[in-house]
């Protein structure tokens, strides 16, 4: 994790050289008259963003139509890695990043955030012939899983990985005795699982519902690892578009689109 924080790093001062990024960020106005919102996402964290065909679907990616919408403009979005989508935003390739992204210090650094439009919770996955299945409440678990050198799987980038290795600027201690095991995303995390070849997965709790449903054998454990809240990312200082972003998440809470909008993906993931 520290290595991969360090060529981020590299990856971005690299970026601007090799690959012509622009010096400057497009503030609201510029976007609006150039009439395109591009937007970067990781389209592999459902119900929250995810292709069918060639269609982007998912809570954020509703959300992020609406806003287009609210601009009155069109909408390019870019599917890419978690990281390379913040990268992205980083270098002014993209206007946005919304991808189910967590603001804290680290990201702050180089990211300016909108204001929280969701809150979201890490869960346990396990298999349900495990012995961790009986499990309850995150102390008997996280104890579970270190007496039993278990192998953890998540998705790359993202807070399950920086709650299994610890994390500073998540404030994460780590659970000790693990071993962490990345995939590009849940689903590859999750079937996994499924086959035998980690212990559990901790990822958030709405694609953890979605994923139980859809991989036999896996279920979700009943505990709340940790709570956060999901912000939409901007290059650093574009604060005309931290406003809109703002002012336009007041009216869709306001509203009650983000509530429909939610309502819709939840209902799929509880059938």
């Amino acid at each position: 994790m520290k290595l991969k924080k360090a060529l981020t790093t590299i990856i971005l001062g690299g970026a601007c050289v090799l690959a012509s990024c622009s010096s400057h960020f497009q503030s609201v106005e510029e976007i609006q008259s150039k009439g395109k919102l591009v937007v970067a996402t990781n389209a592999e964290f459902a119900p929250f963003e995810y292709k069918e065909g060639t269609e982007y679907l998912g809570i954020d990616m509703d959300i992020i139509k609406a806003y287009a919408s609210y601009l009155n403009v069109s909408i390019d979005i870019q599917d890419m890695d978690f990281d390379a989508a913040l990268l992205s935003v980083s270098t002014n390739k993209a206007n946005i990043a919304i991808a189910g992204i967590t603001k804290n210090s680290k990201r702050e650094e180089t990211l300016s955030f909108s204001d929280s439009y969701y809150t979201a919770s890490q869960v346990v996955i396990v298999s349900k012939d495990s012995s961790y299945s009986t499990l309850s409440g995150e102390e008997d678990i996280l104890k579970a899983l270190s007496d039993t050198h278990a192998k953890i799987g998540c998705q790359r980038g993202t807070t399950g990985q920086y709650y299994i290795e610890g994390d500073e600027d998540f404030e994460f201690e780590g659970i000790p005795n693990t071993s962490c095991v990345t995939y590009d995303n849940g689903a590859l995390a999750v079937t996994a699982l499924a086959n035998g070849q980690i212990d559990a997965v901790i990822i958030d709790e709405a694609p953890a519902n979605m994923y139980c449903k859809k991989i036999a054998g896996v279920e979700v454990l009943d505990a709340i690892l940790t709570e956060e809240e999901y912000a939409v990312a901007v290059a650093k200082g574009n604060d005309s578009l931290v406003a809109s972003i703002n002012e336009f998440i007041a009216q869709m809470k306001q509203e009650g689109t983000f509530e429909t909008i939610v309502n819709k993906y939840y209902g799929q993931a509880e059938e």
